[in-house]
C-alpha cells in the first residue's frame, strides 16, 4: 500500500482497507478526504490486491462501487491505467491511497504496512 506523504497513517488493518476500498471510510483520522485510486478490474495487480489483501474478488468490489454510484450514495474510486500513472497520482493528490506490486524505486510516496 502506498499513500501521499500528507497522510499521517503508517499502517492499516485489513478491515480498515476494506472500509476504504468499499468507500465507507472517506476521511483519514485527521479529517483529510481519502482519494482512492485503483487499476482496472482485469489488471493482474488489481486482482492480486483484491484477493490477497482485501480478501474480496474483484467482481465483489465492482458490485459495491456500482451500487454506490447508481444509488447516488457515493462515488467509485479513481481509475488509472498503469502502475506508473497510479504512482504519479498518489504522489500529487493529498490524502491519496493506492497499491503497487513492487515497492522498489518508489519515490514521492509513502509505503504503509498492512496488518491482519
Amino acid at each position: 500500500m502506498i499513500v501521499n506523504p500528507t497522510v499521517e497513517t503508517t499502517s492499516l488493518s485489513t478491515s480498515q482497507l476494506r472500509r476504504i476500498y468499499s468507500m465507507r471510510q472517506v476521511r483519514w483520522s485527521d479529517g483529510t478526504a481519502i482519494a482512492v485510486f485503483v487499476l482496472p478490474s482485469q489488471h493482474p495487480v488489481h486482482q492480486r490486491f483484491s484477493k490477497d489483501v482485501l480478501r474480496l474478488f474483484p467482481y465483489q468490489l465492482d458490485r459495491i462501487w456500482n451500487k454506490l454510484t447508481f444509488s447516488g450514495l457515493g462515488l467509485r474510486p479513481i481509475l488509472v491505467n498503469s502502475e506508473q500513472e497510479l504512482l504519479k497520482k498518489i504522489a500529487s493528490v493529498p490524502g491519496a491511497i493506492g497499491y503497487v506490486e513492487n515497492k522498489e524505486g518508489v519515490d514521492n510516496v509513502v509505503v504503509i504496512k498492512v496488518n491482519d
